[in-house]
């Protein structure tokens, strides 16, 4: 079997009013089909301790099946800390499959600047986010501008913008493309990651126009991913690690739970093991140790 599991930064289920959420002012029928029609489990990402669900926490918690934020009494924000990094080697989701033999792979495009400095990057955005720690823990290889150019990797805001307006020569994509491209990639794994975070990152700055606007790319996407997949073969996994996007009223993030969305081969198996953050790693681990 394969698993395509797409990774959405600060998307949490909030309020249906549309002047707070613009997931409900957009125009994104293929994620509100996706969220009525296929499983949807609130996942709790405070995981027991207080104060704002982050990034760097939660997103390990998600990847290793450890609770990072009762491990450091906190959430964290920003990239993993040294002890964050420490469960990320020990327990990467990616170096657990490998361990079991399942092949494993990244399909985000990482720019030539970032790569060069991941080890000892001056610039503390250049340090390596709990995703890149997870690869690296697995030895899993970076995809980069020149995969991209081929057609090999997709860029983490889907259509290129962001690597054009930092000077790249690339092409500007149509959110299909780059489904498409991600699906010929999950053709040759039976694991592939994608990490979105647009949605984080606007979803700070409150601007609703251009929120509504990354989320009809992130619609589009998923919409042709979810065309073109066979799940007679594959479960499509989405979950994210706090929520954001779903209320402009606030810059920071928010306690609202967060959807894990399942559809696809073994999805009733998979989602009876989901209530919180902490499950998704194990329960991936598990559905290909009964699998293969």
């Amino acid at each position: 079997m394969k698993v395509i599991f797409i990774f959405i930064d600060g998307f949490g289920l909030g309020s249906e009013d549309k002047q707070i959420n613009p997931l409900f002012s957009a125009n994104v029928p293929n994620i509100l089909r996706m969220l009525k029609e296929y499983i949807v489990i609130p996942t709790d990402p405070t995981l027991g301790v207080s104060g704002l669900p982050q990034s760097a926490t939660g997103q390990t918690t998600i990847l290793t099946g450890i609770n990072a934020p009762q491990v450091l009494g906190r959430h964290l924000h920003g990239q993993p800390t040294i002890t964050l990094k420490e469960i990320l080697y020990k327990y990467s989701l990616f170096k657990m499959l490998k361990e079991r033999n399942i092949k494993v792979t990244n399909a985000n495009v990482y720019r030539d600047q970032y790569l060069q400095q991941i080890d000892q990057p001056v610039n503390r955005k250049l340090r390596p986010s709990a995703s890149t720690v997870a690869c690296m823990a697995a030895g899993v290889p970076f995809r980069t501008v020149e995969n991209l150019k081929q057609g090999k990797g997709v860029y983490h805001d889907i259509i290129n913008k962001v690597l054009i307006e930092s000077g790249y020569d690339v092409p500007l994509i149509e959110p299909e493309l780059a489904a498409q491209r991600l699906f010929n990639i999950s053709q040759g794994y039976d694991f592939t990651f994608f990490e979105y975070f647009m949605t984080d990152i606007l979803g700070h700055k409150q601007g609703k126009e251009k929120c509504e606007e990354i989320l009809e790319i992130l619609d589009r996407f998923l919409g042709e991913l979810d065309r073109i997949i066979d799940y007679t073969k594959t479960l499509l996994i989405i979950t994210s690690d706090h929520g954001n996007i779903e209320d402009l009223t606030v810059k920071t993030h928010t306690y609202n739970m967060v959807p894990t969305i399942i559809h696809g081969r073994n999805a009733e198996f998979f989602a009876k093991k989901i209530a919180a953050l902490t499950d998704i790693n194990p329960a991936i681990v598990e559905l290909f140790s009964q699998n293969n």
